[in-house]
């Protein structure tokens, strides 16, 4: 666990040194970064719709059926 931890911190550091090698870097870092966060949020946005539609009953939010 330790060295996830310490492989996360040297990251950080990467990401820093790479973002201010060069006056563009950063822009690129953080179109990137929307690009990742983006596609994640949807990801997690379809999935949780998944996992709702399989949980609820498909009778949820219809009007009681009409006896004749």
């Amino acid at each position: 666990m330790a060295s996830i931890i310490q492989n996360v911190v040297d990251m950080i550091g990467y990401f820093t040194d790479a973002a201010l090698a060069f006056p563009t870097s950063i822009i690129l870092l953080a179109v990137g970064f929307v690009f990742v966060a983006g596609s994640s949020l949807a990801l997690a946005y379809l999935a949780a719709g998944a996992a709702i539609d399989f949980i609820m009953p498909d009778s949820v939010g219809q009007p009681p059926a009409q006896r004749r």
